[in-house]
């Protein structure tokens, strides 16, 4: 049974100095002589009896002693210790961590599952294998749902990447206190680049492997799975109705004579095609002939909608067109009046050149033939001079297919397994006590202050090149500046979240995202340009939401064919999915410094003071399982960014194209091209727009109180961690941050500031705080001043 005294008095008279929460006090957080500090390279479990301490601060007007102590001696089995232990492997960071690697490897054991079946199932031909072939339709909702669940498991590796990244380039006291004898500074409690050259070189090698990885990852992962457009050859002639009843066509037709120059063939009378050896006429008659009052064979379309249906770059559903005439020839057996074989070929820009034929002298003519007009003026639509009346088009069966490539599905894969690596590697060969939340620094610079920091009780991250406050000493290099001038307090004032990101970080952030906005609506007005010339009276908007469509692709002059045309068409429209997730790094990183300094802030409301939150906790510190971005925050940004990955991969996207010659597919002609689709676009600008003017209106907030903005700076965070002597166990208590009471009698010109468990005092505008009694003589010269 264990032994304790406790003095029921002295806890009514500490509560009020609490926040108002109920705090859990673990009685055996604390060893007999110190709880573990982050002051050493490595943390330490006690494994015996321990004891808790509870410091009650007395008010000083009851006039009894400055300090009692209560003290709770608890003796523990061996077991308890060792759950004890256990039970803190699993707090904090290292439950985060736990957390990423667990989720990166369901990842890779999902992705290695599906690769694995879809090979022994669909198998591959140079890499690429079909899972689906039929409707376009069918094709295009499986491809959207499948992107859904790619964009969600890609999402998870990014947060749980960022997460591990962030815990690798946290600090750990001895790389803080080696920075801070150079003059030199690191950042506590955000993701820190700067701090990956300043950390131990196994966690750096770690951080590049993670964010080396996320780069093939997002260039390729949704490009695993794609859609494939298929694209039909096809014959269009101008006939009478004597050839669908099976009249033999006579040899020859008669050329326009605008077109007569450059057609004559050897043997052919002058004026005159020869078409008595195209067996491809002759087959596509003996289909028409006796197909065409068959509804499910043939489709009977008036001008307008043949020239819309074949008035793109890729003819899918259709087939053969005979473009119905009521002239008669010259001969009794001339039922054939015009005669073209349409091939499809790579490239933006529908095959509608022989749609115009009859008008290339006029604007909508030509090599730049206007559907729009030309559907205008489909009533008297003619072919080589003769009027159409209406179409018969051949029904093709759809052959959309939906494929995957191998090669990208291994590349995820083992990038995904060298993630999973390095964070259970994390996890199990980190042993430093690193810094990784504020409060972490906190605790460490309260349990053991740092004195390069002394007498700078005032500063804030801005002080550490300018100002009476600066870091480093003028005209020394790695040198800290020891001795800073005192300063006058001026009325409070509260700043605004803008101040908890440094300029350039603010900059950078609303000026990339701002640049990546105007290329998209730039992008998306040269999209709705483009593909509404292919249409008339129809919305872009309306052609379906990430659908593949002919008159919808980019051709930036990239290789089409073989692999070389998929991987560069692959990096072309994954391109985008790595933009941003740079862009949300950069985000995620501002609204991490703002809730930093938030909660930073808390600590100097006025009658309240809060336990530290750390990642180990002893006595009455809090614990969390996140690091500075708090759920309400972390997860709502989580999901707007896995949102933004989904939609772009529905924006830009790898179209592959196979042509189909009188429904035979030839693998050997099939090539890549990368497809837009609007409305997706337009829903990324606004998503977008929301989330840079909701960053800009969190800005505009005010931190609970006026104390200095000190950031993730931490030599800021070291220089208000300075408490009295007598409170040595401040750390393990709710603090708060003000004026320290003086408690010594003697009046002090300069009067300091710092977190401490015991009683502070509101800060007096027009004193002078920080500096040191031997500046006394500058501090009042530097006060005639300023008055």
């Amino acid at each position: 049974m264990a032994d304790f005294s406790f003095n029921p008095a002295a806890a009514n008279r500490a509560s009020h100095y609490y926040d108002g929460h109920d705090y859990e006090v673990e009685l055996s957080a604390l060893p007999r002589t110190r709880a573990p500090s982050y002051a050493t390279g490595n943390s330490a479990f006690p494994d015996e009896d321990d004891i808790s301490l509870i410091n009650d601060r007395k008010s000083s007007k009851s006039g009894l002693g400055a300090t009692e102590r209560v003290v709770r001696v608890v003796s523990q089995t061996p077991t308890a210790a060792s759950n004890r232990q256990k039970r803190r492997r699993l707090q904090g960071w290292r439950f985060g961590v736990a957390c990423s690697a667990t989720m990166a490897f369901s990842v890779l054991i999902l992705n290695l599952i599906l690769a694995i079946v879809a090979a022994v199932k669909f198998g591959s031909e140079n890499g690429v294998g079909t899972a689906f072939t039929g409707s376009c339709a069918t094709v295009n909702s499986w491809a959207t749902w499948l992107h859904i669940v790619i964009n969600a498991l890609s999402s998870l590796l990014l947060s749980a990447s960022n997460y591990t990244m962030q815990c690798l380039c946290s600090p750990t006291r001895k790389e803080i206190d080696k920075a801070h004898a150079k003059g030199d500074w690191m950042d506590v409690g955000v993701a820190s680049v700067r701090n990956i050259w300043r950390v131990r070189w196994t966690r750096g090698v770690l951080w590049w492997c993670l964010a080396l990885s996320s780069v093939p990852i997002h260039l390729l992962y949704n490009s695993a799975i794609f859609k494939t457009l298929d694209a039909n050859d096809f014959i269009v002639a101008t006939v009478n109705s004597d050839f669908l009843n099976g009249e033999p066509f006579y040899p020859f037709y008669p050329i326009p004579p605008a077109y007569s120059s450059g057609y004559q063939e050897t043997g052919t009378p002058k004026g005159y095609f020869n078409i008595s050896n195209v067996p491809a006429l002759q087959n596509v008659q003996s289909f028409f002939a006796p197909n065409y009052q068959n509804a499910s064979a043939i489709q009977n379309l008036t001008n307008s909608d043949c020239i819309a249906a074949y008035g793109t770059s890729f003819i899918s559903g259709h087939s053969h067109v005979l473009l119905i005439t009521s002239q008669k020839g010259n001969g009794s057996n001339h039922t054939v009046f015009s005669y073209e074989e349409i091939q499809t070929s790579s490239g933006v820009g529908p095959n509608d050149d022989w749609i115009c034929t009859d008008d290339q002298d006029q604007n909508y003519g030509g090599l730049n033939c206007d559907i729009n007009l030309a559907r205008t003026n489909a009533q008297s639509w003619t072919m080589y001079g003769a009027k159409i009346e209406y179409c018969l088009a051949q029904i093709a069966p759809s052959h959309c297919k939906l494929q995957f490539s191998m090669q990208i599905l291994i590349t995820v894969i083992l990038m995904n397994l060298c993630k999973s690596a390095c964070m259970f590697l994390t996890l199990y060969r980190q042993k430093d006590a690193t810094l990784v939340t504020i409060g972490d620094a906190l605790s460490s610079f309260l349990d053991r202050p740092d004195p390069l920091t002394k007498d700078r009780c005032l500063m804030a991250k801005v002080d550490v090149h300018n100002g009476p406050l600066r870091w480093r000493a003028s005209g020394v290099r790695n040198t800290p500046n020891t001795k800073p001038l005192p300063v006058t307090y001026y009325a409070p004032l509260r700043r605004r979240w803008f101040a908890g990101a440094t300029v350039l970080r603010w900059c950078i952030t609303m000026g990339l995202c701002t640049a990546a906005l105007i290329t998209a609506g730039t992008l998306l007005g040269i999209g709705v340009g483009g593909t509404q010339t292919y249409l008339s009276g129809q919305s872009v908007f309306s052609l379906g939401f990430g659908a593949v469509d002919s008159r919808s692709l980019i051709d930036v002059g990239l290789p089409q064919y073989g692999a070389s045309g998929l991987l560069s068409s692959v990096l072309l429209a994954n391109l985008p999915q790595a933009i941003v997730s740079f862009l949300y790094l950069t985000y995620n990183g501002l609204f991490t410094s703002m809730l930093l300094c938030h909660e930073y802030s808390k600590y100097a409301m006025d009658e309240r003071r809060k336990p530290l939150r750390v990642t180990t906790p002893h006595g009455q510190q809090r614990t969390t399982y996140y690091l500075q971005l708090p759920y309400t925050y972390s997860l709502p940004l989580l999901v707007a960014s896995g949102t933004l990955h989904w939609l772009i991969s529905q924006s830009i996207f790898l179209a592959r194209i196979s042509i189909y010659t009188d429904g035979v597919n030839s693998d050997q002609d099939d090539f890549s091209e990368v497809g837009y689709s609007c409305t997706p676009i337009l829903c990324v600008i606004l998503l977008g727009t929301a989330m840079l003017v909701f960053a800009l209106g969190m800005g505009c907030r005010k931190f609970a109180s006026s104390m200095p903005v000190a950031g993730s700076c931490s030599v800021a965070l070291a220089a208000a961690c300075h408490p009295p002597k007598h409170d040595e166990d401040a750390s393990f208590l709710p603090v708060r941050w003000g004026e320290i009471a003086d408690v010594s009698g003697e009046e002090d010109e300069i009067r300091h500031c710092s977190f401490t468990s015991g009683e502070v005092q509101a800060m007096t505008p027009g004193r002078l705080y920080a500096g040191s009694r031997q500046d006394v003589a500058t501090a009042s010269d530097l006060r005639r001043r300023h008055s």
